[in-house]
Order: structure tokens, then C-alpha cells, then sequence
């Protein structure tokens, strides 16, 4: 939300920008517009870093505590304003004060409605002998949550066309969906191509975000099995989840598996820039930030049907879009990625996803 607001900002169009972050860790923020409540965040994220697992409490109900402090300290807060752009699961107290200024409210998907997270994992967790109410961050009193802030939000604002059919599926008219992709982050020049790129010497393949079922690691790992190369090389950057560890124990792939662990982003960028490919073949992603950040550093990138990133890969140019699950399709572009090295030359910021924020709202204003 914070590179969208800053982009926006450039446009002349923020009035204020509320975060759960204290203002000393956004370094570019405008005091004069940004407005904080950290005092919840600080508590979670040092719990989570400092507190003995036995002693704290489960990660979902910090996060949902954190959340709900910040929605009830933004409603009580909350400065006039045209239109209100919030997250699910933080949004009710907010836009019921916005209704009561005459404020637009404008519900902030990332991803799709939890119910669909909730069906499209269910097996996938039933698969490796999971149980999914241990694990979900979402039951009953959040649904509820979620079903009055869609009721209470006047427009959608989706990342990717997935989630804006997974909107339609709810029943929310297609024309009050704004579908806005994100973009990479080009000002601090962080992703960006190298000057002068070429392919790697090697068939590189680059798997950076959280490694858990979600992300579908099995399709990933059955599909270096069918194409049974030893001359690849796959590098996973990012956190690694226990739920995953049946599906690795598994594996009888001949491709060597690197783990990095989780990075900071210069060096997740230079990783990008030294890959021959980003994979992505999550069973549910409703965008998938790594995808910009990846083609501005010139390299393709292989998804699922299911990546809302997919609108901005075209096929066999820039990367490659498979069927969900389909491992025989994902191993098969891979290997014709091998034969056909090149990179990208695209540059994704978030400046046009700024601008159709501020059309939408000029639009909307208009009906």
C-alpha cells in the first residue's frame, strides 16, 4: 500500500496515508501526510522475535489483534477525505466511520476473498495430513468481519483480473472493480536490469517468497523431476515452512536444490538479475509481487494460471502461463526457456497503477 500511496502522492492526489508502522522506518514519508499507530505492531513483531514460542501467542491471533487495534484506531481517526482505500480484515471500523463523514470507501485486495483461500487449500493441507482450521488464519468471527466491510465498501479496488473474478463469484458487480497490478519499486533503483545482460551460462531457476504448500512447491518439484536435468540449478530464496517438508523429503529430482533463506531485497534483486528464470506456480496468488520485480531485472517468469501476475506475462516473450498443477506444462516450459535464453526489457513501476486509482475515483465521482 505504501509504494501506491507514495506514487499517488506524486500525482498530487494523497490526502493522508495511515500505517501500522512507526513513521521512523518509512524514511520517505511526508510527516505532513502520513499518519501512524505503531504501538501494536511493536508488540507483535517483537513477540515474534524475542518471546519463546511456548510463551507467546499463536502468530494469527497477534496478527488479528494488530489488525484490529489499527482499524479501530483509524475509524477513530479517520480525516476528511474523498475516497478511503483499506485491507481486508482491517477495514470495518474504518469505512463505518467513513460512512458516517461521507467518505467513498474502497476495499484493497491483494488477494481474493478468504473463502477461496480457504477451498483451494483445504485439500492441498488434507494431502500432506494437515489439519486446515490449525493452520488457517481465518474462521468464522474474520468471515464475518470480511462479509460486512464488502457490504460497507462502495468500490474494489483488485490486483490482478483473478481476484477480480474471484470479486464477480461473490456477487460484486463487475463496474464497482478497479483493477489495479502492482508494480516494482524502480526509485531506490533496487529493480532494475544489469547493463549490458545476457542469459546466464547456466539454466538458472529462482523460486523467491515464503516456500510453503500455497506456493506449490510439489508442481515444482514433479516438474524437475519429469524434465531430469542435472545440468539446472534451483535456488529458493525465502523463508522455509514446515508444512512443505513431506513434499521435499519426497523429491528424486536429479536438479540440485539451493536454500538462501530469507534476503533483503538488493540482494533478492541481484538474484533476479543473475537468473535464467523466476517460477511461480502457487495453487493460489492473488498477484504476486515477484513477478514485476523479477521482468524489470530481466528475468522471465514461468506461473501458474492461478498468479494474478499473470497480467503482465506474455506468453513465451516475457515468460509462460501454465494450467494449475499441471507439472508435465510446467516442466515443458521450463525446458523450453533452456532452449530459448533471452531476457526481458520491461519496467513496471507503480506509477500507472497510481494513475488508474485517481481516473477510477474522478470516475466514480462523476456517477
Amino acid at each position: 500500500m505504501w509504494p501506491t500511496a507514495r506514487a499517488v502522492a506524486q500525482e498530487g492526489a494523497l490526502a493522508h496515508y495511515y500505517s501500522g508502522y512507526p513513521a521512523w522506518k518509512i524514511a520517505d514519508a511526508n510527516p505532513a501526510q502520513f499518519r501512524s499507530s505503531s504501538f501494536r505492531t511493536n508488540i507483535v513483531y517483537g513477540l515474534l522475535k524475542y518471546a519463546p514460542v511456548a510463551l507467546r501467542p499463536s502468530s494469527r491471533r497477534l496478527f488479528l489483534w494488530q489488525d484490529h487495534g489499527f482499524d479501530h484506531w483509524v475509524g477513530a481517526h479517520l480525516e476528511p477525505c474523498d475516497f478511503i482505500h483499506a485491507m481486508p480484515g482491517q477495514a470495518l471500523h474504518t469505512f463505518r466511520a467513513a460512512k458516517q463523514l461521507g467518505i467513498r470507501t474502497v476495499l484493497n485486495h491483494a488477494t481474493g476473498p478468504a473463502r477461496e483461500w480457504v477451498r483451494i487449500m483445504r485439500p492441498e493441507y488434507e494431502r500432506v495430513g494437515m489439519k486446515l482450521e490449525k493452520e488457517c488464519p481465518y474462521d468464522a468471527e474474520y468471515f464475518a468481519r470480511e462479509d460486512e466491510e464488502y457490504v460497507l465498501a462502495d468500490f474494489h479496488c483488485a490486483a490482478s483480473t483473478v481476484v477480480r473474478d474471484q470479486l464477480i463469484a461473490t456477487g460484486i458487480a463487475s463496474e464497482r472493480i478497479w483493477v489495479v497490478p502492482y508494480g516494482a519499486d524502480t526509485n531506490a533503483r533496487v529493480f532494475h536490469r544489469a547493463e549490458n545482460a545476457s542469459a546466464p551460462p547456466i539454466f538458472r531457476i529462482l523460486f523467491a517468497g515464503q516456500i510453503s504448500l500455497r506456493k506449490g512447491i510439489r508442481t515444482l518439484l514433479d516438474a524437475l523431476t519429469l524434465a531430469n536435468s542435472a545440468h539446472w540449478k534451483m535456488d529458493f530464496v525465502g523463508s522455509r515452512s514446515a508444512e512443505t517438508a513431506q513434499d521435499f523429503a519426497a523429491y528424486r529430482g536429479v536438479t540440485p536444490l539451493a536454500f538462501h533463506g530469507a534476503q533483503a531485497q538488493e540482494q533478492v534483486a541481484r538474484a533476479m538479475r543473475d537468473s535464467s528464470v523466476l517460477v511461480l506456480p502457487s495453487l493460489e496468488e492473488g498477484f504476486g509481487l515477484v513477478i514485476p520485480q523479477a521482468l524489470n531485472c530481466g528475468c522471465p517468469c514461468i506461473v501458474s494460471e492461478r498468479v494474478g501476475g499473470r497480467d503482465l506475462v506474455r506468453h513465451r516473450e516475457n515468460g509462460s502461463i501454465f494450467p494449475v498443477g499441471d507439472a508435465q506444462a510446467f516442466a515443458a516450459e521450463l525446458a523450453w526457456w533452456e532452449r530459448n535464453p533471452r531476457r526481458t526489457g520491461d519496467n513496471f513501476t507503480w506509477t500507472p497503477g497510481a494513475r488508474t486509482i485517481i481516473a477510477e475515483s474522478e470516475a466514480a465521482h462523476s456517477r
